[in-house]
């Protein structure tokens, strides 16, 4: 990449894009196609940012995920426990909720062993390669992951052949958000 003096790359790793903007008093006209700047910043970098978290995350006009179940509970307690608002964290573009500030300590120490697969989107559907909607009381763990569906058959399918079923949601998953 060629360097421009006074010129800041802006990228966002989830959708592979990347901007110039110009630095105060800088023209951008060098530029080929340039985004549309505004006081040196630019001005699509926000919204592109949302929908990269989107593409990558099934959560609620809140931006909640799991529908507000408690992500440490199905570990823990091995079923779906509805989360309180009361104690909350944001991690990988999402809400978490949880039932007990207990569980939001152990979600805060290692967040990615809890975190959904597939962005919380059901697991049979991605899968077949497409992104479908969860109910979060359908789940199961498998080697120490949480795995959600949409329905109980969804669930059903997909363990019938887990681990092949895996690599092809896990290759699909990959298509889908472009990772």
């Amino acid at each position: 990449m060629k360097r421009y003096p006074r010129l800041l790359t802006i990228s966002i790793a989830a959708t592979g894009s990347s901007f110039l903007a110009a630095g105060a008093g800088l023209s951008a006209s060098r530029i080929s196609n340039p985004p549309r700047l505004e006081k040196g910043v630019v001005v699509s970098l926000e919204e592109a940012a949302k929908t990269a978290h989107k593409a990558k995350v099934n959560i609620d006009r809140q931006g909640v995920i799991l529908k507000g179940y408690d992500p440490v509970a199905y570990f823990t307690l091995h079923r779906a426990i509805k989360g309180n608002a009361s104690f909350q964290t944001r991690f990988g573009g999402a809400t978490y909720e949880f039932a007990s500030a207990a569980d939001k300590a152990a979600f805060h120490k290692n967040p990615s062993r809890y975190v959904p697969q597939y962005g919380a989107f059901c697991a049979n559907y991605v899968k077949k390669g497409e992104l479908r909607d969860i109910d979060p009381t359908v789940f199961f763990i498998y080697k120490s992951k949480l795995y959600v569906c949409s329905a109980g058959d969804e669930a059903k399918e997909f363990r019938s052949n887990i681990d092949t079923n895996i690599q092809s949601a896990d290759s699909n998953w990959r298509q889908l958000t472009g990772s």
